[in-house]
């Protein structure tokens, strides 16, 4: 990514795909790793405010340090790639390939610009939806055997 392609990102703001965070907070960090992980990827940009205004931020190994240790303590771990861009620091999330991803705030989903938390029911249709949760796969903790058993129907 060059200087030009920054500046249209910016220009553009935030969307499904693009996040702006002016500085580093773990908790905040960890739910957009987790949401864009979640949905269809995409990029947060560390040093710029919500109004797409590029503020910068100083750059350390142990920033980056910390950011790559979020995506790892995400649950699964969620792979992510980090790049300078001057005094910006852009964090390439990659769809996830194991989802649902959950930190330590929850399950998260990226809907448009934001980032939403996922109810108990909106977990459940999501692990439908992925093929996580088989119909013939789960337990009906009411069948009592031999009771219930027909053998008429199961031939």
């Amino acid at each position: 990514m060059n200087k030009e392609e920054l500046d249209f990102i910016l220009q553009e703001g935030e969307g499904l795909k693009i996040e702006f965070k002016e500085s580093l907070d773990p908790k905040s960090m960890a739910k957009e790793i987790v949401a864009l992980a979640n949905s269809e990827g995409g990029r947060i940009f560390l040093g710029v405010s919500d109004n797409g205004e590029a503020k910068g931020i100083n750059i350390t190994n142990r920033l980056k340090s910390q950011i790559q240790d979020i995506a790892n303590n995400c649950n699964p771990k969620v792979r992510i790639s980090i790049k300078e861009l001057g005094n910006i620091l852009a964090i390439d999330v990659a769809e996830g390939e194991d989802k649902p991803y959950a930190c330590s705030s929850g399950f998260f989903m990226r809907e448009g610009p934001n980032s939403q938390k996922l109810s108990r029911n909106e977990i459940l249709d999501f692990l439908m939806k992925l093929g996580k949760v088989n119909f013939d796969e789960q337990t009906n903790n009411d069948f009592n055997f031999p009771r219930d058993f027909d053998k008429k129907k199961f031939s």
